[in-house]
């Protein structure tokens, strides 16, 4: 059964951070759709602030100086919040499932993508 990637593309104003008050209600929901949607789930995760990324590539190719920068690669008013790892048999299968990720009726959106399958 092919795998696809569902990437949560969410705007600045959720609230991302643990100790804030409204972030145990907004979990709810995500808490929600793992749990009904549990046998099409093979993985996935939820990221932190991209603020608190760092972005690195290595000058001259493989084995050169590692060039780093704090934060994402590129600024965007959205930001990958997380993603899930959904298997379906199709496309369409996988959009019906990923309807009821919340972010894709809270303001963000869901970017499927099919996963290559690797040997």
């Amino acid at each position: 059964m092919p795998t696809y990637a569902a990437l949560l593309w969410e705007g600045r104003d959720k609230p991302r951070d643990p100790s804030a008050p409204s972030f145990a209600e907004y979990m709810a929901g995500y808490m929600n759709f793992s749990s009904t949607a549990d046998e099409a789930i093979s993985g996935g995760a939820a990221l932190m602030n991209d603020e608190l990324s760092t972005t690195f590539h290595l000058e001259d190719g493989l084995g050169g100086e590692v060039v780093m920068t704090d934060g994402p690669y590129a600024e965007t008013k959205e930001f990958l919040g997380g993603f899930f790892l959904i298997d379906a048999s199709d496309l369409d299968a996988a959009i019906d499932i990923a309807k009821n990720i919340p972010c894709a009726w809270d303001g963000g959106r869901v970017e499927i993508r099919p996963c290559m399958e690797m040997p």
